[in-house]
């Protein structure tokens, strides 16, 4: 995970290197008290003539009670049925794949530290492909990391996909638990390129 994060930055401060894509920070939130939730609001109209795609960088955990909780995401709003996400997500002895089999009401791409692991935050990042397409549906690839020094059975790492099915631009991309943790940061870039 650690190679993975370094190359993302790395490829941040160079620009994106080699003519690839390059990484523009739009936006930071940190959390200076703790929140339900992070709306990234105005996508399409703000960000959708200059970046193909979007990337949101967070390290988080959660205010509440206990070791873990999961973290969900929701596109435009739409709290229907119009969601499925693919996991594989690994704690060092076990491998774990997962597949919502119906659509369901948001995005689940994993756990979160809870409030017992103190000073630890989880850390993800995201990509919304084509946010601004209207002739496909948008889809999510990412990647979230949980230490859990209490348990080490909660120590894991998660390769995650979703599907918003609908084919409408995105106009907006919220993430929400009962409550974020104090000094949480959300940041989202813009990915130039195809």
């Amino acid at each position: 995970m650690s190679l993975m994060l370094l190359g993302i930055l790395n490829a941040q401060a160079a620009g994106g290197g080699g003519g690839g894509p390059a990484y523009d920070l739009l936006e930071t939130t940190t959390l200076s008290s703790s929140a339900s939730s992070i709306t990234f609001d105005s996508l399409t109209s703000t960000y959708g003539a200059d970046y193909a795609h979007l990337q949101i960088r967070a390290v988080m955990r959660s205010a509440g009670s206990g070791y873990q909780t999961s973290l969900n995401m929701r596109a435009n709003g739409d709290t229907g049925t119009n969601y499925y996400t693919h996991k594989l997500s690994g704690n060092g002895t076990n491998v774990v794949s997962q597949a919502t089999s119906t659509s369901r009401f948001y995005l689940d791409p994993g756990l979160l530290e809870g409030s017992t692991e103190a000073g630890n935050f989880s850390s993800m990042v995201i990509d919304i492909l084509d946010f601004a397409n209207t002739n496909k549906n948008t889809t999510i690839k990412g990647l979230l990391g949980v230490y859990g020094s209490e348990r080490t059975s909660d120590r894991s790492v998660a390769l995650f996909s979703g599907l918003w099915n609908n084919t409408a631009a995105l106009t907006s991309f919220q993430l929400y638990i009962s409550s974020f943790a104090a000094g949480s940061r959300f940041s989202i870039y813009g990915i130039k390129g195809a």
